[in-house]
């Protein structure tokens, strides 16, 4: 407030002054607290609406987003359960009620394609090639020795040599970000539920560069977690983890002997109902294990699309940055 604008001291002590300048002052406070609020929503804003993270997978650029990460109590989506009273999780159908419930057990949800002569390959090679790719998605998603004891070796062992080098150093090194886009790891003291992962999604085949055979492949994962907390949504105590990966199969004599064999492409997806800050560790665990978790109130899609492997991977996240 400028002084300037309320004359000498002798006006000041005019009690019809004085009460002006008490008005004046007030104005400014208020304008001063809306102003902060301003900010803060538009901070608030800018930390709800983050993009999908973008991380590094060795020379890759790969996304995966976080996404409707909330803690019990938080604001349902709209296609949530309603009015839905709290009860203890079952342990052994800790899927009911939830789109994956549907879904198939662990292992036997990753199909693949009819075998067929693609390129330079042939029915057999490509048939080689996909079951050597399911194999990876089994070992990298489903396989507890990987989920729980986060012992990558089961699955480096079907890359090819060069790709194994450049990934066994991200494994209990701390650098488990740069691996999460190609494997599941389970926060530790966080325990599963004695049940499989629900699995559904598909692989599909097509020539690649001069040697090459590229396996896309696109897959949804949920796991179910150990809750003590009763829940009106059995969504608290599961993970959900959409996953693209092109997996490259290279033969002939553009390849190097180290670099035959099977490497890892393009890459992305998304982890739902998480815990942010075990997720940006590079480690899952369910919403209800988060300690610092943000949201903004109808910055959400509809949950269903989260479970569609068809639909594009959304574009806004439920974790701050």
């Amino acid at each position: 407030m400028d002084h300037r604008d309320y004359g000498d001291h002798a006006a000041l002590q005019d009690a019809e002054w004085r009460s002006r300048v008490r008005e004046a002052a007030r104005a400014d406070v208020r304008a001063m607290v809306r102003a902060t609020r301003r900010r803060r929503a538009e901070r608030w804003l800018v930390t709800a609406t983050v993009l999908v993270a973008i991380v590094a997978v060795l020379m890759l650029l790969v996304g995966v987003g976080m996404f409707d990460s909330e803690r019990p109590g938080a604001e349902r989506p709209s296609t949530g359960p309603s009015g839905a009273v709290a009860q203890t999780l079952d342990p052994t159908a800790p899927f009911a009620g939830t789109p994956a419930a549907a879904w198939t057990d662990g292992a036997d949800g990753v199909t693949v394609p009819d075998a067929m002569q693609v390129g330079e390959f042939s029915a057999e090679e490509v048939a080689e090639a996909t079951a050597l790719v399911r194999r990876a998605i089994i070992a990298s998603r489903i396989d507890r020795a990987m989920l729980v004891g986060h012992d990558p070796s089961g699955y480096l062992t079907l890359l090819a040599e060069d790709a194994r080098k450049q990934l066994a150093p991200l494994f209990g090194t701390g650098q488990e970000p740069q691996a999460q886009a190609l494997v599941s790891l389970i926060a530790p003291d966080t325990p599963l539920l004695a049940v499989a992962p629900k699995v559904t999604g598909a692989m599909t085949v097509s020539a690649g560069g001069t040697g090459e055979l590229v396996i896309h492949t696109n897959y949804l994962f949920a796991y179910a977690f150990e809750s003590d907390e009763p829940t009106a949504d059995p969504m608290d105590a599961i993970v959900l983890v959409r996953a693209e990966v092109d997996y490259i199969m290279r033969k002939g004599p553009r390849w190097s002997e180290g670099s035959k064999g099977l490497w890892y492409g393009h890459v992305g997806g998304f982890g739902y109902s998480i815990a942010c800050d075990w997720y940006k560790k590079g480690f899952l665990a369910p919403a209800f294990r988060d300690t610092s978790v943000t949201r903004l109130p109808g910055a959400r899609q509809d949950r269903g699309s989260y479970f569609d492997p068809s639909a594009d991977i959304p574009a806004e996240s439920g974790c701050p940055a």
